[in-house]
């Protein structure tokens, strides 16, 4: 019996189609369940924490910016501040006080102080509370500036 070439080629190209096919169905199944993960955990992470964007501008035109910094719920922006930065700071009994924020201090002599604002409305609003007392919410941007009176 003689085979003839094209029968051959089309049959190769068949198992070729198949095998894609099932090979394209596989990685389309696979992106499906890792999307679906992806989706699990991010509500879990977001039950847990909160995704916030936190600045710091020491006073001499430099600032650096930390977005979509994940923080646990109930966290402080004291809290926050110290897991982005070095943080100095001295705890009286009325609250905390930021000293320096990664080796920029204030200067008293100069009447440079750390104060943070946040961001509503567009503007910028002098923060109503200490650091230590602030609980951060979801989505929010705050600033912390080497401020001179």
């Amino acid at each position: 019996m003689k085979t003839n070439i094209w029968t051959v080629i089309s049959l190769i190209f068949l198992i070729w189609a198949v095998g894609a096919t099932a090979g394209a169905a596989n990685y389309y199944q696979i992106s499906q369940n890792q999307q679906t993960m992806i989706t699990n955990l991010q509500s879990v992470v977001n039950n847990v924490a909160v995704k916030v964007n936190v600045g710091i501008n020491y006073g001499n035109g430099t600032t650096v910016w930390y977005n979509d910094t994940y923080i646990a719920n109930g966290w402080t922006l004291l809290n926050a501040t110290t897991r982005i930065a070095t943080v100095n700071y001295t705890v009286y009994s009325f609250g905390t006080w930021v000293n320096g924020i990664n080796g920029v201090f204030e200067n008293a002599t100069a009447n440079q102080y750390w104060l943070w604002y946040t961001w509503s409305s567009g503007n910028w609003t002098l923060g109503s509370v200490g650091a230590d007392a602030y609980l951060l919410r979801n989505g929010e941007t705050i600033k912390w500036e080497l401020t001179r009176f």
